[in-house]
């Protein structure tokens, strides 16, 4: 599932809500595992759906779309807890239960940190270890997988080849799903001009770049944008992975984005449904996983996060 940003004189796909991934000197790899309650067990379907009614209140409802925004365009029935439960859903298992990060190219510091700190959120969000794999590097790729943007000039990697000749080979037999990133834009092939990202989820591998997010380099806030729009793609490509389509009925993390700007206007967190699928899939303790986000959130400036997860752990808690 992936959507992208419209440019003047080329045929674009559309494209989903943004954010990416890691370093090139090489990272051995690093696992970022989350904080659990040993004593926790699991919520049952009675209990997360009693939970999403509790949650509603706290939400914003979704109004109608404006010209340009995703859903003026793209007709989706959205997906509620009980139709994801139908659906039978990919999970974690004991079998398949780690998220695998693999950078592909150089960064420059600023990206390292940003995708660093991306690969602690991930683990915070899914509940689950996420591994860090050494660099591999451009030269791996063969030239009919290079391009120079024909307009633009800028360097471009094709993605078509990135999952199915570097990723899905090499899906760890751990692995819940592979997910690449990079610093090089990435194209999809004749009549595509680029994307942000692209993903196989029935291989459970996908490529995101970093390249359109703005350089953290240049200043705090440049870096905490990035590191937003890094969380909010990786999060919400990998919640396709777990079988979540794209929500249509509140302000969400799984909404679907047909911009730059209108990702931006909407949240990482995720609606009352949503929740409920992410907690089934991932069997999280959800109080303490609003505790670790919340942490995340105070330590890095994602701000307009803190107020709406504060409300969710009170009635969690109550």
């Amino acid at each position: 599932m992936q959507h992208f940003l419209p440019q003047p004189s080329f045929k674009i796909p559309l494209f989903c809500v943004l954010l990416a991934w890691i370093a090139c000197f090489p990272i051995s790899a690093d696992a970022y595992q989350p904080d659990r309650q040993p004593a926790f067990r699991p919520l049952s379907i009675p209990a997360l759906k009693k939970t999403t009614k509790q949650l509603k209140p706290i939400n914003k409802v979704l109004g109608d779309p404006q010209p340009g925004q995703w859903l003026a365009h793209q007709k989706e029935s959205g997906q509620s807890f009980s139709e994801y439960l139908r659906s039978r859903p990919l999970t974690l298992t004991p079998s398949r239960h780690t998220l695998y990060v693999q950078p592909i190219g150089k960064f420059n510091a600023s990206q390292q940190e940003i995708i660093k700190l991306s690969s602690e959120y991930l683990s915070i969000y899914f509940s689950c270890p996420v591994k860090v794999l050494d660099p591999q590097s451009e030269k791996d790729i063969p030239a009919t997988a290079k391009r120079i943007h024909p307009a633009q000039g800028n360097h471009q990697l094709l993605t078509s080849y990135l999952l199915e000749k570097q990723l899905a080979p090499k899906l760890p037999a751990d692995a819940f799903a592979l997910i690449a990133f990079t610093a090089s834009d990435l194209w999809p092939g004749d009549g595509w001009n680029f994307v942000f990202g692209y993903a196989s989820f029935r291989e459970r591998v996908g490529v995101w770049s970093l390249s359109r997010f703005g350089d953290p380099a240049n200043d705090a806030e440049s870096f905490r944008r990035c590191l937003e729009r890094t969380c909010k793609l990786a999060t919400h490509e990998t919640g396709h992975m777990f079988s979540i389509k794209h929500c249509t009925r509140y302000a969400c993390n799984m909404q679907g984005s047909n911009s730059l700007q209108e990702s931006d206007s909407q949240p990482v967190h995720l609606c009352p449904e949503c929740h409920a699928k992410i907690i089934f899939a991932t069997q999280a303790d959800p109080v303490k996983r609003i505790d670790n986000l919340i942490s995340f959130s105070q330590r890095h400036g994602l701000k307009q996060e803190i107020e709406f997860l504060q409300k969710a752990k009170k009635i969690l808690d109550d």
